[in-house]
């Protein structure tokens, strides 16, 4: 039985779930045997605020990031419907080979999070960058030494207003029976909405490659998403589209909690990729899209393996959670991270983030974080430059049916309040211990990770209702919630 607060810290004698470690795309280097830490146990270097440093333990594989690399096109060819493609891999790059960029390339040392390095560059890159948000924990690259300082341009800056432009959405696609060609036909409709992100910095100025990740459009006027891992120790960004036009990016904004943030490109017209905000069913296709080791424009199938499962990320004092997320089969490798996984109709489903492997590359369990959390995320981000997380005021656990048979429930699901935090927005509204909720505003609430999924999804001060079950009977009550301590 779980035990967490739906606010997002994790009490001491939780069971927390599998933990969850990023991959950014990086130099490649030999795997270190260091033991600074408990065997399996993600932690943060001291030094390095915001990265992870794992140590190797067989019994517990650590999680990575991005999909395989399916054939890709030749330098300039269209797809099938005309849509352009990405150029190709450099044609200097040798898979065959262990360094930067190469399959065979080794896990980043302990010091930084560990990924595979991104093909290095066999010609100059154009005048201007095209920056990317690079995918959560799945593969920004930054260097194996030395802590990297944000530079001014990288500060979060909150959305500039621009002249209004005609917005442009990329197109859905109609699926009629059995389409065996669904998955091309997606990729053709999608690949110009997701982009390559490269991270520039280092002791060479902002021009030196660190690694990269991927990003997806989400607005025609420039704006991206993409997860901080990608993005938290880069000194410049440039971001690289479909098309193969290059930009440099501004940051937005960045939010650690939900490893989530934007970034700006100057430019408008952009495909916006289409919305798909409700939870998807178990079973169904799902694609993901993205620049695994570099290689643009790949593209993965799979289903969907499961929803509203929490994945762990090591913070500064406490374990943090990232709830609610979507497995997929779908392949997914370092450099993904920030990617799009998408259904069968090519609207988002999530934004790739992170992978259960044992070996470093994908073996079948990845992870995106729902439409739903990076909207509700990317909006605050785009208004204020930060994001603000909500706070009920209760930790619980899932309802099982000893606790279901104790409280006389006629199922057992929801998440039973054990804990009431004085001076909360659920103290005041009345909630007692052993209530149990079932539903948050217009969510309902199976577990606890739907509770904090549901209180994620809403602003400090908003009022919202909450239904509980108190000795049988349901009961409504208005929350207005707090705002979590950061």
């Amino acid at each position: 039985m779980s035990s967490h607060d739906p606010d997002g810290s994790v009490p001491d004698d939780a069971t927390a779930p599998p933990q969850t470690r990023g991959f950014h795309d990086a130099p490649s280097s030999p795997v270190s045997s260091d033991t600074d830490a408990t065997a399996g146990s993600p932690w943060r270097a001291p030094d390095r605020p915001g990265r992870v440093r794992v140590t190797p333990d067989p019994a517990s594989p650590p999680l990575q990031t991005g999909p395989p690399t399916p054939a890709t096109p030749p330098p300039g060819a269209p797809a099938a419907n005309g849509a352009p493609r990405p150029l190709a891999p450099p044609t200097g790059w040798n898979a065959g080979n262990a360094g930067p960029g190469s399959p065979a390339g080794s896990v980043r040392p302990p010091d930084t999070t560990g990924t595979v390095a991104a093909p290095a560059a066999t010609k100059p890159r154009r005048g201007r960058g095209v920056v990317v948000f690079l995918a959560a924990l799945l593969g920004a690259g930054v260097g194996t030494v030395g802590t990297l300082a944000a530079s001014d341009a990288l500060s979060p800056q909150p959305a500039a207003e621009t002249a209004e432009a005609q917005p442009v959405q990329a197109p859905t696609v109609e699926v009629q029976g059995d389409d065996p060609g669904i998955v091309s036909t997606v990729a053709a409709a999608v690949t110009p909405s997701v982009v390559r992100i490269d991270i520039l910095g280092g002791s060479a100025g902002a021009e030196e490659e660190l690694g990269l990740g991927s990003g997806v459009i989400y607005s025609s006027d420039g704006l991206i998403i993409t997860n901080n891992h990608v993005v938290e120790v880069a000194d410049a960004l440039r971001v690289k589209l479909a098309s193969g036009e290059e930009f440099t990016a501004e940051l937005i904004g960045t939010d650690p909690l939900s490893d989530l943030a934007v970034v700006k490109i100057d430019t408008s017209g952009l495909p916006a990729i289409s919305l798909r905000e409700d939870s998807p069913a178990v079973g169904e296709t799902a694609i993901a899209i993205g620049s695994p080791f570099g290689l643009d424009a790949s593209v993965t199938a799979g289903v969907i393996s499961a929803v509203g499962r929490d994945i762990t990320v090591p913070g500064d004092e406490q374990v943090q959670v990232v709830p609610a997320v979507i497995q997929t089969d779908a392949a997914i490798n370092p450099g993904n991270s920030g990617g799009a996984l998408v259904d069968q109709q090519g609207r988002l489903l999530g934004i790739n983030t992170a992978i259960l492997s044992g070996s470093g590359g994908s073996q079948g369990v990845g992870f995106a974080i729902p439409t739903a959390q990076v909207i509700a995320t990317a909006e605050q981000l785009i208004e204020t430059g930060e994001v603000r997380h909500a706070l009920l005021g209760v930790s619980g656990v899932d309802v099982t049916s000893a606790i279901a048979t104790r409280l006389e429930l006629d199922e057992d699901q929801g998440a039973m309040v054990s804990v009431v935090s004085p001076d909360s927005g659920a103290s005041e509204a009345g909630i007692r211990v052993d209530d149990v909720i079932i539903r948050l505003g217009d969510r309902d609430v199976r577990t606890v990770t739907d509770l904090v999924a549901a209180v994620r999804s809403h602003r400090p001060d908003e009022t919202v209702e909450v239904v509980y079950v108190r000795n049988g009977e349901e009961q409504t009550v208005d929350v207005v919630l707090g705002e979590l301590d950061e």
